[in-house]
Formats: structure tokens, sequence, C-alpha cells
């Protein structure tokens, strides 16, 4: 009996999965926030004219008026940087509601140096890319959970000593630190959802992650609106999680890593303690190895022509859901109205995103839900673009903030939904190591956004267009993968056969299953 039929004796999703995704919750708190804390630690404060400046004020002038690169006239803010600095200032915090110290204000990142706040962003998403491909080959190597655990202590530690830091290149240096710890963090919780349960419940608990990513991000928005000072908030969000390193005694090793690295014992003793978890009784039945395999790593990616363009396409889908996901939410304090209530109510729609994902994915396959959602959010971004933005406008800040959050909505179902359904794709030898390639493709499109989100400085129109116009692209590009819903996972490259095979005996077996009920019934 394989692994995914002794979880349907055992319990596919009882109280030992529920206790390993609650201790994932608070794991997710310390590691979620590193994401997007840079919308506030990075975020460019608006500007005033110094009084009794000559050359910044405009004629019929009171010398109050707030300035930033979300309202207009964006003429004057393009030519701030010809001024002499004596001539404006920060805005004075009484004036205007947001972050009151930030990198920027520190370290005076504007004109020239401005480039500094984006790299410090930009930075945090290669590191993680790069972690992702080599912890990702690591946990292939050594096991899920010995790379999970070091990589959250080394996450709070150095998310903790950026809050020190008094130079730019300290908090760059940092950043891609942080992003290359991070890339064994959030992937590895992904896979050992996926992995500890059965197949009709890992679309359940694979999302149920991406639940936790929503909420940490809205808790976030919430911090930062009473923490104005980006030190503060660095200690905030680091040093009382350390206690979620305790964890690794309680999170099991994954059954399916250990049973393809032959050890069969280990994996029995895991699936006994399910089993008493959830009082179930152990199947009688023995406990199938699958065979062994010479696995050749990420050469394994791109093994034939149909793997290899299965894995490039995948590739290209999951930039274009990162450069959108993160374009978007980056977007926040360009969308109009307060950057606080924006990046709440951006994060808040990945609650019924989530919500979709779950029902969609079961009742339309991984491929309708992702290509349909792709479809949408494309169309929202597109729209976005043709409201008039920089404007006091009720109405249009109203509509950008609705379509934007729109946007947003759609590409966490598809960005969600991808997830499971590429590490359906990936057989579990190779799963980490494909799952961290896609993650660097995901991170390259995410390093991407602070820039794409600057373009509005080129061309109001740019941002959101440019996102709207990959995502259809990857839409009719994602049309060549498989619908892998309800079948068995692969264990190596190359069973498709018998994982059909398979597929097909269960589809007997329960046909023959409810025949036999019916003549039960009717002979009763």
């Amino acid at each position: 009996m394989d692994v995914d039929n002794f979880l349907k004796n055992i319990g596919q999703f009882g109280p030992f999965q529920i206790r390993i995704l609650a201790f994932f919750l608070f794991i997710f708190f310390p590691v979620t926030y590193q994401t997007l804390i840079m919308v506030f630690m990075a975020y460019e404060p608006p500007w005033m004219c110094t009084e009794n400046s000559t050359a910044c004020l405009l004629p019929n002038a009171t010398g109050q008026e707030i300035f930033s690169t979300a309202t207009k006239p964006i003429e004057l803010y393009r030519r701030r940087c010809s001024l002499n600095r004596t001539e404006w200032k920060f805005a004075d915090t009484n004036l205007y509601e947001g972050p009151h110290r930030t990198i920027v204000t520190d370290f005076d990142l504007v004109c020239d140096r401005s480039i500094y706040a984006w790299l410090a962003n930009s930075i945090f998403y290669i590191g993680w890319a790069i972690g992702a491909l080599v912890l990702g080959m690591i946990s292939d190597k050594y096991g899920r959970r010995s790379v999970l655990f070091p990589s959250l202590t080394c996450v709070i530690i150095t998310a903790f000593a950026m809050s020190f830091s008094e130079a730019i290149w300290l908090v760059i240096l940092f950043r891609i630190l942080i992003g290359f710890f991070e890339g064994g963090c959030i992937l590895t919780m992904f896979v050992l959802a996926c992995e500890l349960v059965g197949p009709a419940k890992r679309a359940l608990s694979s999302t149920m992650v991406w639940f936790y990513f929503s909420l940490v991000l809205m808790v976030m928005g919430l911090e930062a609106y009473f923490i104005r000072d980006w030190q503060t908030m660095c200690i905030i969000i680091s040093a009382p999680f350390i206690f979620t390193v305790l964890f690794y005694k309680f999170v099991p090793e994954s059954v399916r890593w250990l049973l393809v690295h032959g050890k069969k014992e280990q994996a029995l003793n895991i699936l006994t303690n399910v089993a008493k978890v959830n009082k179930k009784e152990m199947p009688t039945d023995d406990l199938a190895v699958p065979a062994s395999h010479d696995s050749k790593g990420f050469l394994e990616l791109f093994r034939g022509r149909k793997m290899a363009l299965m894995t490039l396409v995948q590739c290209y889908a999951w930039f274009i859901n990162g450069m959108v996901y993160y374009g978007v939410s980056l977007s926040s304090g360009e969308l109009g109205g307060s950057i606080y209530l924006n990046f709440v109510v951006t994060s808040l729609v990945g609650i019924p995103g989530n919500y979709l994902v779950i029902d969609n994915s079961n009742r339309f396959g991984r491929k309708k839900t992702v290509i349909g959602h792709f479809i949408a959010g494309a169309i929202c971004c597109i729209a976005v673009s043709f409201i008039p933005s920089g404007t006091d406008n009720t109405g249009f800040i109203v509509g950008r903030v609705t379509l934007g959050s729109l946007g947003k909505l759609f590409i966490i179902v598809s960005f969600n939904t991808i997830y499971i359904w590429s590490a359906e794709i990936f057989p579990t030898v190779v799963r980490n190591t494909g799952m961290g390639l896609l993650i660097i493709t995901s991170r390259i499109g995410a390093a991407a956004s602070p820039f794409v989100v600057q373009m509005s400085r080129i061309s109001a129109i740019l941002p959101f267009t440019l996102m709207g116009a990959g995502a259809f692209l990857a839409a009719f590009s994602c049309i060549i993968l498989p619908e892998i819903r309800g079948m068995p996972t692969r264990e190596v490259v190359g069973d498709e056969v018998v994982m059909n095979e398979m597929a097909i005996k269960d589809d007997t077996k329960t046909k023959n299953d409810n025949q036999e009920q019916e003549r039960q019934q009717n002979v009763a």
C-alpha cells in the first residue's frame, strides 16, 4: 500500500495534520513579515518646500503644499532634484498620515540615491531566489525539516540585527541574507503541508499556508499604522518569535521523502504516530517503497522534451505571478488614499482568494482555475492603468483601489493554485528542487516589481499595463500543462504510466464499490 492509501486509512486530514498546520501559523509570522515590510520601511514620504524658499515655491503657493510621487504636479517632483537640498524637506508628521522614519528619511535616499531604496527591496527577492535553489536541493537530499528550522532561526536573528543598521549598505546586506534563508522556510512548509496529507485534502492543506500569509500581512499593516519607526518595526516583527524554533521537536520529517531515501522504518514510525493521534487503526498491508531512482537533481527537470517544456512554461507563469502579486502590493501608495488602508484591503482579499483556490481547484481543476484567474487579473490590471492617478477625486481613487484589489485577488488565486499544481506535477525526488527553480523565477519577477512600479515616473499607465499584458501571455502558455486533479503524486521521474494506471484502478474500484452498494440496497 502506498502513502496515499495509508493516509486514507489513518486520516488524510485529522488532528495530527491540523496540529502541524497550527505550528506553521506561528512560524509564518516572522517569515511573512519580511516579504513586504519594505512597503513601509522604504516608503518615500511626501515632501514640501522649506520656509522662505524662493526656488521651490510655486506662484501663489502658501508653503504648506505637500507633494509626492503619487500627486501632481509630477513636474515639480522631477524638478526637485535640481533644487538645493536646503530648499525642500520631508513633510512634517502632523501634516500627513504616513511613516515618520523610514530608511529613505534616515539615509536621505532621494534623487540619485533613490535607487538604493529600490535595491534594498529588490535584493531580498534575489536572495530568496538563490536560497530557494540551494536550500531546495539540500532539502531534497537531507530532508525538509533539516532545512526549515535552521533557516527560520537565521531569518529571525538577521532581521533583528538589521534594526541596528546605521548605513544603507548594511540594510542591503541583511536583506539579501534574510531573502536567502526565506527560501528555506516558506517553500519547505508548503511542501510539508502537501506531503503530510492524503490526495483528497491536498488542496485544502497547502492552501491553509496562504491563508496564514494573507492574515499576517493584514496584521503587519495594522502594526505599521501604530509603529511609524522602521527600526522599532524590525525588532517587533522578529525577536518575539524566536520561540517558534522550539517547534522542531514536534514537526515530523516528510514520510514521502523518507521512503524515496530508503528510510522505511522511520516513515512507518511517523505513520503510526499519525494513526495514534488521529485515533485510527494502522493498515495491516505493508508500506510500499518507491523503486530506487538515480536522480540527477536539477537536470531531471529537463529530462526529455515534454518535461523540459512543462518546466519552462511553469517558470514563465511563476515569473508573472511573482511580478504582478508583489507589483500590486508595492503599489499601495500609488493607488491613492491611505497607504495603510490600501495595504490592509489588498491583503484582505487573500482570505476570499484562498477560499476560491480550494473551491475552484477542486471543482474545475487546477488548469482551468489558473488560466481563468490569470485572464481576470490581467483585465483588472489593465483597467487600473486607464483610471487617472495622482488626483484627489474620490471616484478615481475608489476605482483604482477596487480594481487593484480585484487584480490582486485573481492573481492570488492563480498564484496559490499553481503552487498546488506544480507540486503535483513534479515527482517527490525532485519536488523541492523543481519548486525551488520555480521560486527562483517568481522571485526574479518579484525583484523586478519595484522597478516596474517606479515606471509610473515615466508614464502613469506603464506599471499596470505591463503587469496585465504579462498575465495574458501566462494564461495562454499554461494551456499545454496537464491536469493532475485527483491523481496520486509521482514519487520518481518517469512513473507517469504507473500513476495513470493507479488512477484508473482507483476509479474502477470506486465504481465497483458503488455498484455493490446499490445491489445490496436492492436486495434489502
